[in-house]
């Protein structure tokens, strides 16, 4: 008896320090400042397909590889009808890349904009999930005490951590 109690206080400890090691206990400050502007290279994902993230994520790296385009971060937009945008926002392109990349993939330059911002630390592809689960209500909370519409969210993976950002637009 005393084993498997020994057993179950491991498992308990462990699981509690990898949930720890996700962000899961972070806290999470919103922030409002001008975000941008990005080039923003990027494929569409149809409404409830987010297995489809990581696939179009290795496809567009690979892309924007074998074009010479080497600075570079992921950036996923999602819209609150469930539809994304993923792709990479990209740094000192030429536009003789851009007009070949147009051929695979969309092209389009995103604004400096007011956004709520967030950050959320970066470990692995799971990160996306864990923080998307502590940021947005996070969002929900700082968009509702503002009167703030709920529109497109921006997830830029930038080295260690995750910046979330939320265009502010009044109700």
């Amino acid at each position: 008896m005393k084993v498997l109690l020994i057993i179950l206080l491991v498992f308990a400890v462990t699981i509690l320090a990898a949930v720890a090691y996700m962000g899961a206990f972070e806290r999470i400050d919103i922030a409002e400042k001008d975000q941008g502007p990005f080039t923003f290279i990027y494929r569409d994902m149809a409404a409830g397909d987010m297995g489809k993230v990581g696939e179009i994520t290795t496809a567009l790296d690979s892309l924007l590889k074998s074009q010479g385009v080497t600075r570079r971060k992921p950036l996923d937009i999602f819209f609150p009808d469930g539809r994304g945008e993923i792709g990479f926002a990209v740094d000192g392109a030429l536009p003789e890349q851009l007009t070949t990349l147009a051929d695979e993939a969309k092209v389009r330059e995103i604004p400096v904009q007011r956004c709520m911002v967030a950050e959320f630390p970066w470990r692995n592809p799971i990160s996306f999930v864990v923080g998307y689960f502590k940021v947005e209500p996070a969002l929900a909370k700082h968009r509702s005490a503002h009167g703030y519409k709920k529109v497109e969210a921006l997830a830029l993976n930038n080295g260690d951590v995750i910046v979330y950002m939320q265009p502010i637009a009044r109700e």
